[in-house]
């Protein structure tokens, strides 16, 4: 989330909360203890022509992030989730966000197959794990760690415990996906610091914002077709749906019963 949030003036309210951040797909409000925060998950606008798709896109993200970061805690991967609170609302602890992403690549698909001029389809024999940051026109740029030393947003101690943590997390998934038949092909994951009151404790990298179906690209295994949404742009819904039908989440596609939904 570090890289599409925009402050905005006002006081935006929604469940009786102050906004704090908006990005395209979320928004995080004022939690209701200190060191808590609300995040909540937007529908998508973009799916008009599909009722279903526009109406519970939000509620699909969020059941599908809570578990698999649920997932991911119990085996020892520190999240920023605390808990599920309804169909649309996450509570997470405060982080201090790092200003980069990591995009993970298990299979040579997409834009980086367009990049490289390779056809696609290739499985990687161990991840490629990029660091991306957004300009302020929402261009996607890669950098390297050292731009991320230079620029004084990471040590290099922090980065090595990072990609460690990476390759934990992506063996993990590959695991939890392959079992469904389904490959994992890329990503995104993000990363913030936990200050500790204490200035003898170490500061905490947790894991933050959500696994989406929004920015992964997921495969059928026996037939290679694409699953993954395309940022839910109305080319793949059904894939969505079949990634959720997998996973036992099709009740939170149920449009009635997100409308009738009260934050």
């Amino acid at each position: 989330m570090t890289q599409d949030v925009q402050k905005f003036s006002g006081v935006r309210q929604h469940s009786r909360r102050k906004a704090l951040l908006e990005a395209r797909t979320k928004i995080l409000f004022d939690g209701p203890d200190p060191g808590t925060m609300v995040l909540y998950f937007k529908d998508s606008l973009d799916q008009k022509e599909d009722l279903q798709a526009a109406s519970s896109n939000g509620a699909l993200n969020n059941r599908f992030s809570e578990l698999l970061m649920g997932r991911l805690g119990q085996i020892g991967v520190e999240t920023h989730l605390i808990k599920r609170i309804n169909m649309r609302e996450q509570l997470v602890r405060v982080v201090d966000p790092m200003p980069f992403r990591f995009r993970v690549h298990n299979v040579l698909v997409g834009e980086l197959a367009e990049l490289l001029e390779i056809e696609q389809g290739m499985l990687f024999s161990e991840p490629i794990i990029e660091l991306h940051v957004k300009n302020s026109k929402g261009v996607k740029i890669l950098v390297a760690p050292q731009h991320v030393f230079a620029l004084g947003w990471a040590q290099d101690e922090e980065l090595e415990v990072i990609f460690a943590v990476i390759r934990r997390i992506n063996d993990f998934l590959l695991g939890q996906f392959s079992a469904l038949n389904l490959r994992l092909a890329n990503y995104n994951l993000e990363f913030g610091r936990i200050f500790a009151s204490d200035v003898f404790e170490p500061t905490k990298l947790v894991l933050i914002d959500a696994f989406s179906l929004d920015t992964s690209s997921i495969l059928d295994i026996e037939s290679g077709k694409s699953l993954d949404s395309s940022n839910c742009n109305g080319i793949n819904w059904d894939g969505c749906k079949e990634v959720a039908r997998r996973f036992g989440l099709l009740e939170y596609l149920g449009v009635e019963a997100i409308a009738q939904e009260v934050a």
